[in-house]
């Protein structure tokens, strides 16, 4: 059986997966990313983690795909900077790093456009035109798929949602994004900003600040695109109360009614999402 081997590679850890020729994944494996600890640790866990899959797949290994939380350069595959991982992990030739240790075709891409991608082709998007995809977690991922494809602008760093800045509510002093700005949106409403307010207050305190900025990113995004859809991961969006919120926060903030005809919906691949992307 031919086979390919992808990753999800974010800041706290790595999925692997073995995706057949029907981009179906029939095998995962799960390490920590231990992100901040070098660039030459971090691609050696990620070298171990595709040969750990390799030794324990029957068939021939056909191709590597790569998406990682980060601005990629998607045709000459480098890495070329990530705002949560160490700071010399930047300008990081991955797909030539793997192709030489691998000897097989690699190809690396952002995460959350690899995300976007299955969820247009076989999630919850599927069938729809404009999508935008959105996850969150440690930050803010985005993706664009417009007319059955990736949206990826100049240098393939457009979607990234997460560094608009909005005025967003908070306890105390605004916080410091992983960019070292203030008023990121994916510092007042990420996983990791619930998380903060969290601890500071309680959950229904956490879950009213966080829907309402998650909200605001919204709103501004739908003025922008129009989209059929957006289409909502990360481990944020598994709390079950945040949807219906964000949802009735939108609806009752938009600034014109054909606005609250966009759907926003929950991913439908899970954990596999980016791994199917990659391999897309």
């Amino acid at each position: 059986m031919k086979y390919s081997i992808t990753l999800d590679i974010g800041a706290t850890k790595m999925l692997g997966g073995v995706v057949t020729k029907s981009n179906k994944v029939i095998k995962t494996l799960k390490k920590p990313t231990q992100a901040k600890s070098g660039k030459a640790k971090i691609i050696k866990n990620i070298i171990n983690l595709i040969a750990d899959l390799q030794a324990e797949q029957a068939g021939k290994l056909v191709s590597i795909g790569i998406g990682i939380a980060g601005q990629v350069n998607y045709e000459k595959g480098i890495v070329i900077s990530t705002g949560n991982f160490g700071k010399d992990f930047k300008n990081v030739k991955l797909t030539e790093i793997l192709r030489k240790e691998f000897k097989i075709p690699v190809q690396v891409d952002n995460d959350v456009k690899c995300f976007t991608k299955a969820e247009a082709k076989f999630g919850a998007g599927k069938g729809l035109k404009n999508i935008v995809g959105l996850t969150f977690g440690t930050g803010i991922g985005g993706g664009i798929f417009i007319d059955n494809k990736i949206w990826r602008g100049k240098d393939n760093t457009s979607s990234e949602f997460g560094h608009m800045k909005i005025s967003g509510q908070w306890i105390g002093k605004a916080p410091i994004c992983g960019c070292n700005s203030k008023y990121c949106w994916e510092s007042v409403a990420s996983g990791k900003a619930w998380q903060k307010i969290y601890k500071k207050t309680n959950r229904k305190k956490a879950n009213d600040i966080i829907v309402h900025n998650i909200a605001t990113g919204l709103l501004n995004l739908s003025l922008i695109f129009n989209p059929d859809v957006f289409i909502l991961g990360g481990g944020l969006m598994e709390h079950k109360d945040i949807m219906p919120l964000i949802k009735k926060e939108f609806n009752s903030r938009v600034p014109w009614s054909h606005l609250k005809n966009v759907k926003i919906l929950n991913a439908k691949l899970g954990d596999n999402a980016i791994l199917i992307g990659a391999v897309l």
